[in-house]
């Protein structure tokens, strides 16, 4: 059981049951899913301190406070304020029954081979970040094999944020659910005109962050934000409807290298986080074609003096289109002043035939790895060292520092 669950029990799914004061009062991790999301919202929003009062204890317990920060949000957004967390309120958390036709998010555990409306919200919620690069286009709706790599690596990122307990596979249950809930912003419901909460409020930070938006982060998508979707989505050549749906969501994540649980630099206030942190990058084409793109990942522990590189590279060409001396890829780390500092044989991930997915891992055992230039090459078969080919991806991770 993950560190959530065993500091919060019982588990119980977010949005699965109404919240209310009672006696004995409600309890369990859906309480403090609510009250952790709370608190982030109020650090967010505008002004600082929040529009809807003050930041509550995280403690799993639905009382009085916790029905005050009900009530808060519901006259904030225009609901009925009766301090009841019911479905109306779950939606301004982006937590929405039956969304995409169903089953619920979060009311099944979610596996390869299975399909529906809640893994359309499963690959949403994560092609908002990072893994957009794994996951390669807008959700479809059915887990494939990129789905269940974009799980894992959003796993290894809540482990490397303090998370235990959690299984290092791509299958989505109790505890993998949520961390879905406490660290992806949106991606829970298409987000159109007239739905405002706090997935609208993930979707003004970013686009203030990517330049679109330079309103207050209100959580209404009201007509300045739905102008600056309808920007962004004119820049990134896809209908230009002002609505936010799964084209929309993997665009802005195409654009955010972040890792869910440090989105945007926001701290979330959960369980006490471990001495590790992940910075990642954008991995960009050098050739002609703009198909290929990747990431590269800084992870560093500073508990025990470690860092490990991750590169990650897609929609990249059959190494062979450079030569007939190429085989396979490998990426190589270069220091501040050019210098060679590491050279990986990378391996390509199964579904690589069809899609050029190539991946490598970097992991020295020392602390303070020469952040430089990152590059993606072709090499031989077997050759970490080259020959190498023209750069085929590039990225700089002296941004890291």
């Amino acid at each position: 059981m993950a560190l959530f669950e065993t500091t919060f029990p019982p588990y119980v799914p977010f949005g699965s049951r109404n919240l209310s004061l009672t006696s004995p009062p409600v309890t369990g991790t859906d309480v403090a899913v609510f009250q952790a999301v709370y608190n982030l919202m109020l650090r967010t929003m505008n002004p600082p301190l929040g529009p809807m009062g003050s930041p509550i204890a995280v403690d799993g317990i639905f009382g009085s406070t916790s029905r005050q920060a009900a009530i808060n949000i519901q006259s904030y957004f225009g609901l009925n304020p009766d301090g009841i967390v019911g479905p109306n309120t779950f939606a301004v958390f982006g937590q929405y029954a039956g969304a995409y036709g169903g089953p619920t998010f979060g009311s099944r555990t979610l596996e390869p081979g299975m399909s529906g409306g809640d893994v359309t919200v499963l690959q949403n919620r994560l092609n908002l970040y990072r893994y957009a690069a794994i996951l390669g286009g807008p959700a479809t709706g059915s887990f494939d094999s990129r789905t269940g790599g974009a799980a894992f690596a959003f796993k290894q990122d809540a482990i490397a944020n303090g998370q235990t307990g959690l299984t290092p596979n791509g299958v989505v249950g109790d505890g993998t659910f949520d961390a879905l809930w406490l660290y992806t912003g949106a991606g829970g419901r298409g987000i159109l005109p007239g739905r405002n909460g706090f997935d609208v409020v993930f979707l003004q930070v970013l686009l203030t962050r990517l330049g679109y938006y330079s309103g207050p982060i209100t959580g209404y998508y009201d007509a300045a934000t739905i102008a600056a979707v309808r920007a962004f989505q004119a820049a990134r050549g896809i209908t230009v409807d002002g609505q936010v749906g799964p084209v929309t969501f993997h665009q802005l994540g195409i654009l955010n290298p972040f890792a869910a649980p440090q989105p945007l630099g926001l701290a979330w206030p959960t369980a006490p986080v471990a001495q590790v942190s992940v910075c990642s990058i954008g991995l960009t084409s050098q050739t002609g074609d703009l198909h290929p793109y990747g990431a590269a990942a800084l992870v560093i522990n500073q508990a025990e003096g470690f860092e490990s590189v991750d590169v990650v590279g897609n929609f990249l060409p059959d190494p062979s289109t450079f030569g007939s001396q190429y085989g396979a890829y490998a990426f190589q780390l270069l220091s501040p002043t050019g210098t060679p500092a590491a050279q990986i044989l990378m391996s390509a991930l199964p579904t690589a035939a069809a899609t050029g997915d190539w991946a490598g891992s970097y992991s020295p055992g020392v602390y303070d790895i020469a952040k430089g230039t990152v590059q993606v090459l072709p090499t031989p078969t077997g050759s970490a060292t080259g020959p190498y080919g023209p750069p085929v991806l590039e990225g700089d991770l002296t941004q890291c520092h």
